[in-house]
């Protein structure tokens, strides 16, 4: 996949998509690459994918909540921000939810963009805080999931 010229507010980066897996929600693999002469900070919030092909059969957009992990080798970190130095690459799993309930799950055999822009900031930092929360009472990112696609979908929703 060629790297995706669109910045959604990531002045300096860009973000060349790999795979989704899963469905309602998942993983968004992507490669995040540093392309400006100076360090630069990435952070997954308000971001979300496009998926490509007719807007009017396409399944839901997927947004970015919560801590994404950082993979290198065999080892995974979670991290809520990474530093990338310029030409620095590093491939990231994001964790993603649907945002559009009235539209199909997506798959893994859908193609991605990434949205032009960041999700609204109201609608981008009630969506970060309900998941950091959720996070916090269920013990893990993981034991949140479904918890989290239900305050996502509601604080979509409620913003319509």
């Amino acid at each position: 996949c060629a790297w995706n010229g669109a910045k959604a507010d990531t002045a300096g980066l860009e973000i060349r998509f790999v795979r989704y897996t899963g469905g309602t929600n998942g993983e968004m693999i992507v490669d995040v690459k540093n392309t400006s002469t100076r360090p630069r900070t990435f952070a997954a919030e308000g971001i979300f994918f496009v998926p490509k092909g007719d807007p009017e059969k396409a399944p839901q957009r997927l947004g970015a909540a919560g801590p994404f992990d950082l993979v290198q080798g065999k080892r995974r970190q979670e991290q809520s921000t990474i530093s990338l130095q310029p030409g620095q690459v590093e491939r990231l799993h994001l964790a993603v939810f649907c945002i559009d309930s009235h539209r199909s799950s997506p798959s893994a055999s859908h193609r991605f963009r990434l949205g032009k822009k960041r999700l609204p900031k109201k609608l981008r930092n009630k969506i970060a805080e309900g998941t950091k929360r959720l996070i916090k009472t269920k013990g893990s990112a993981k034991r949140a999931k479904s918890a989290v696609q239900s305050h996502v979908w509601k604080s979509r929703n409620a913003d319509w």
